[in-house]
Order: structure tokens, then sequence, then C-alpha cells
């Protein structure tokens, strides 16, 4: 994690600005990859979170435009089990399964904050902007990442959304 350049602190960091009185938080990220979201999340943000989901399907080869994707199988099993034990707590659950079924299974209006970090190609982002973002609570919040580094994110956050808020390289929107 040293070596990233991920920014695990964004998602803790814009809701405790955003959603400062709100306790028993349910947060869901999607694109787990190494938990460090998650796991910083936890940790910050700690008696605030009643439940934290992390989607992701830990599947090679799932996103051509994020070298991350081209880890082969064995590896990404792997890496589902390395996340479960980095994390080790029990408001937390991994969800191995892609983002545009995993939001089946949630109700609309029922997560307080969704990190959308997923498929980084317009189809795929636009897609999780559409499906998840009914399953946000009003005044909850809609963050994402790679806004900057992609342009698949850039293209579908601006075609959906009339106006949002960026903080680097993330973009947010308060329900």
């Amino acid at each position: 994690d040293e070596k990233s350049t991920w920014d695990p602190s964004i998602f803790s960091k814009l809701i405790e600005e955003n959603l400062k009185k709100e306790t028993s938080l349910i947060l869901l990220e999607i694109g787990v990859a190494r938990g460090s979201t998650s796991k910083f999340t936890i940790d910050k943000l700690n008696d605030k979170i009643l439940t934290y989901y992390g989607v992701d399907p830990y599947k090679s080869n799932y996103d051509f435009t994020d070298g991350f994707s081209y880890h082969n199988q064995d590896l990404m099993n792997n890496l589902y089990k390395f996340v479960i034990e980095k994390v080790n707590d029990p408001r937390f659950t991994l969800i191995r399964k892609k983002s545009n079924v995993a939001y089946l299974d949630f109700d609309d209006n029922s997560i307080d904050a969704i990190y959308i970090d997923g498929n980084h190609s317009y189809k795929e982002v636009i897609k999780d902007i559409k499906c998840w973002s009914p399953k946000v609570k009003q005044g909850g919040l809609i963050i994402g990442d790679d806004y900057l580094v992609f342009e698949g994110v850039r293209k579908a956050v601006n075609e959906y959304f009339l106006d949002f808020n960026e903080v680097g390289n993330t973009w947010f929107v308060k329900k």
C-alpha cells in the first residue's frame, strides 16, 4: 500500500465533511482491490459505522482500461482472501459479485455513502452510477474516484450529473 498512488483517505474525509451528524452509517465501496480504502475508512470513522460493504468480483481482465485488472485469476482469488483478513472487522462484508449484479441485493434509499471505483470504462461507470444512485439515501453521498485519470469516468460523470464537486481526482454529489 505504501507504494500505491491511491489515496485511501478521501472516502472517509468526504463523509466527515458532509455527513457530520450522521451515525450508524451504512457505507458501500465498489472496486475494493487491495482493501486500503475499506480498512482506512473503517478505522477512521470507527464507531460511526454500522455496516461497510465492499463489492468486487476479483475477476482477472475485468477492465481493459486498468492495469490492476491484468493480474491472473489465482492472484485475484488470493487478493479476495487477503482483503477479508486485512480489514478484519465484523461490520465489513465483501461481496464477490459484479457491481451491476450486486446492486439488486440492496433496497433503494438504504446506503448513506457510496464510493465508485470499479471498472473505469464509460459503459461500466455510467451503469454503476445509474444502478447505485437510487440506493443512496436523500442527503447521502455518491462519490467516485479517478475523474482525472480515466476518460470513461469523466464522460460518465459529466453526462449523468448536471452539478458535482471535485476534490483532486475525486468527484462527488450530495443527493
